[in-house]
């Protein structure tokens, strides 16, 4: 366990939708410069599949210098930015997909996803989706953190009802524990294993290694929080989650849906959210389809070299879905 922060957090990355007011606040609307910059290069690799584009293909100096702030807004800023301006009366889902990806090979290295090894997983409604896998349903997704450090989502198309984003700041979450339950810390600190859903699939169920909710590494607070992970461990596991985890757990379930901490919205066609894993909480609400509105979202989760300080156990997620797919493909070869 690495040692426990018992202080209140200032930074801005510990913001709460009371004090930023909407949506409004972290959106960043692209200019006529970068637009002209993201057609240029759009034209420059059309010769090539959107997910083939390559840092050194999508190069431009006005790009650059937008990606260069997207990356101090998530890496050492709030956290949290959302960008529009490319519109889909001007660029294709093809255009959208190409831009999304390109700007995310100068954030990171994008990581698998599943079993299939998707690295810009489709965000949509899919009736074959057999191992419960969250983006790949319609159902209510609770708040919780995903695998890597950056994540991303572009958003193609809405469905016909439903489908609001929420986000919330696991270190605002972490000064309301610090004023109310401070009881809570050694036991989120400590952590537990994770089963997760699609591990079902592999050699391995449940992680060796536990996982904390919280950890302080370098004078920084980061999280990775799944509660439903840790629940379905402890079951595979035949034991009860240690000390007041539980309690812990749940606290942060409900406190992470109030008003004044989780800031919702939709996105629209077009934009797309680019969070720190290790500094928020997502979720997002039910969604519906009909015969003209398939919701669609592309998802980025990206490994950040020289990211943020961390606890080596933080990674354990992220190599499950390397292992999963692995054995997958060692399946399909054999």
């Amino acid at each position: 366990m690495t040692s426990i922060y018992r202080d209140l957090i200032t930074h801005p990355s510990a913001w709460t939708s009371a004090a930023l007011g909407g949506k409004a606040t972290i959106t960043r609307a692209l200019t006529k410069d970068e637009i002209q910059a993201f057609d240029t290069l759009l034209n420059r690799t059309r010769h090539l599949a959107p997910q083939a584009v390559t840092q050194s293909d999508f190069d431009h100096p006005a790009v650059a210098a937008l990606i260069s702030e997207l990356r101090q807004v998530v890496m050492e800023g709030r956290g949290i930015i959302l960008v529009s301006g490319l519109y889909p009366a001007r660029y294709a889902p093809e255009d959208l997909e190409r831009i999304y990806w390109g700007i995310g090979t100068h954030l990171g290295i994008a990581a698998v996803q599943s079993h299939t090894g998707d690295r810009l997983g489709r965000v949509e409604q899919d009736d074959s989706n057999t191992v419960s896998r969250g983006y790949r349903s319609s159902s209510e997704l609770h708040m919780h953190t995903d695998a890597y450090e950056m994540v991303g989502l572009m958003c193609i198309r809405q469905g016909a009802s439903g489908g609001q984003s929420a986000l919330v700041s696991s270190l605002a979450l972490h000064n309301e524990i610090v004023k109310t339950h401070p009881e809570y810390l050694e036991a989120l600190y400590g952590g537990f294993h994770m089963a997760l859903s699609e591990a079902q699939l592999s050699s391995k169920q449940v992680t060796d290694e536990r996982i904390p909710v919280y950890c302080y590494v370098d004078n920084k607070v980061s999280c990775i929080y799944s509660g439903r992970f840790m629940h379905d461990a402890a079951a595979k596991m035949g034991v009860d989650l240690p000390g007041n985890l539980r309690e812990a757990l749940a606290f942060m379930a409900k406190t992470a849906q109030r008003d004044d901490l989780a800031l919702r919205f939709m996105l629209e066609p077009g934009e797309f959210l680019l969070w720190h894993n290790f500094l928020n909480l997502h979720s997002r609400t039910e969604f519906e389809n009909d015969a003209n509105h398939k919701r669609l979202l592309l998802r980025l989760w990206l490994n950040v070299p020289d990211g943020r300080p961390v606890a080596k156990e933080f990674y354990a997620r992220g190599q499950t879905y390397d292992r999963i797919f692995q054995e997958h493909r060692a399946r399909g070869a054999a």
